[in-house]
């Protein structure tokens, strides 16, 4: 019987180049968030429903891929990562001294609409900083973030949008709003829909608010009149835009190519963010690249102990597409590309010897059986092999190998004492 070979719609087969290109940013952030000395978690790509759906938001609850294991447990794929890493906390790390710096690297599932840079499957790499509050650690998070895309040599190229969620959950609280229909009016913001939510509040009976909220955001880009709107409903308003003015300005100091945006109508899809946010745009590109921002009720949420939270989460694959569309390369590390050929297969043992030796020196190495030696190097050659290690009878017998550069068919025989002992293959030709 014949199987479809096309990949499930909204998911990809990912091959090289593409793949090596992954990798390699995936490599980059494990050594970014290293660095600044964050500990990677690994967290299982199934998880409870519930774990999601109590406050991952709207947009993601219905995005998810759910359904019910063998033990009938309603069980989905993993939306979004910050949910499992506060259950990780609870379960292994309640214990352990605060602050805690965690990393992640995971494949997420959503079940949206397929379109340019959105996938049904996609990869995420992001921190946690748990245990931390104020802006030493929100900056921090935004830190670690920009040193990435500094490293990959788009720090002159994106922006990075700033907001403060805390603004409206605040201003909500004053006017007691509901916790539920706060999570739906940053929805609807998320979303872009704000006459929607002006008049959702109105709808529920919070008039004043409404026309004080559609105020700030007709004004969004007039700080000035936006600060003077809010003071009306008390200082604890006007620091919230201020903090956010704090940030910025240190931001500016460390980065001073970085594009930041302020931008109080701002809000995001997770429904737990208590704080700052963020993002994290480049001009043109469809969609954001990266975004977090401070979340402290989560884990007290799901575990009655509070611990405030602040982290973020990059696209990887929209990185790697923005990357591409703005003429940035992927900055992979070349290694020098060798073939062992040999003459028989009885030389095979001496060939794994040496490319024992080949491999140790970061030399990426294989051993193919040549039947006609010089249609074989030809073919190396059209692939991008830089070296072929010839074996023959006499080499094994002699302890030796001939090598020969593909790109400037020069050619020597040396000793493996020799080939041990170079600095690289590069350094026998050298000589």
């Amino acid at each position: 019987m014949k199987i479809p070979v096309e990949p499930l719609r909204g998911f990809r087969d990912i091959l090289p180049p593409v793949s090596t290109e992954l990798r390699t940013l995936m490599n980059i952030f494990v050594e970014t968030a290293s660095k600044h000395g964050y500990l990677e978690v690994i967290p299982p790509t199934l998880e409870r429903f519930e774990l999601f759906a109590l406050k991952s938001g709207e947009e993601i609850k219905r995005s998810m891929f759910v359904f019910k294991d063998k033990a009938g447990r309603e069980v989905a794929l993993r939306p979004e990562a910050t949910a499992s890493i506060a259950r990780i906390y609870l379960k292994h790390l309640r214990a352990k001294p605060k602050p805690l710096r965690l990393f992640y690297i995971v494949n997420c599932f959503r079940y949206e609409e397929p379109q340019k840079a959105r996938y049904r499957e996609f990869w995420q790499a992001g921190i946690e900083l748990l245990g931390a509050e104020g802006l030493s650690a929100d900056i921090e998070t935004i830190d670690v973030l920009l040193d990435y895309y500094q490293r990959l040599g788009m720090i002159d190229s994106i922006i990075l949008k700033l907001g403060n969620i805390a603004l409206y959950r605040k201003a909500f609280n004053k006017y007691g709003v509901p916790e539920e229909e706060q999570d739906h009016i940053l929805h609807l913001m998320d979303k872009k829909l704000y006459n929607e939510a002006a008049e959702y509040l109105a709808e529920k009976g919070y008039e004043e608010l409404s026309q004080k909220l559609k105020n700030i955001w007709n004004n969004k880009d007039n700080l000035e009149k936006v600060l003077h709107i809010v003071e009306q409903d008390g200082q604890e308003l006007v620091n919230e835009i201020k903090y956010l003015v704090r940030i910025a300005d240190i931001l500016r100091n460390t980065y001073p190519n970085l594009n930041i945006d302020i931008d109080i109508a701002f809000a995001r899809g997770l429904a737990y963010y208590t704080g700052m946010i963020f993002e994290v745009k480049v001009p043109g590109f469809p969609v954001s690249i990266a975004g977090g921002g401070r979340y402290d009720n989560l884990i007290e949420i799901y575990g009655d102990e509070h611990v405030p939270g602040v982290g973020f989460a990059i696209g990887l694959d929209r990185t790697l597409i923005a990357m591409k569309e703005i003429g940035k390369t992927v900055p992979i590390k070349a290694s020098d590309t060798a073939s062992i050929l040999i003459i028989g297969e009885e030389l095979l043992g001496y060939a794994i010897s040496v490319k024992k030796i080949l491999i140790e020196k970061g030399i990426v190495t294989t051993i193919s059986i040549a039947q006609k030696l010089s249609k074989m190097l030809s073919k190396l050659s059209e692939s991008g092999v830089r070296y072929a290690i010839i074996i023959g009878k006499k080499e094994r017998d002699e302890n030796k190998v001939t090598i020969k550069d593909l790109s400037t068919r020069e050619q020597v025989t040396v000793s493996l004492n020799e080939l041990e002992t170079a600095d690289g293959i590069s350094a026998i030709f050298k000589k």
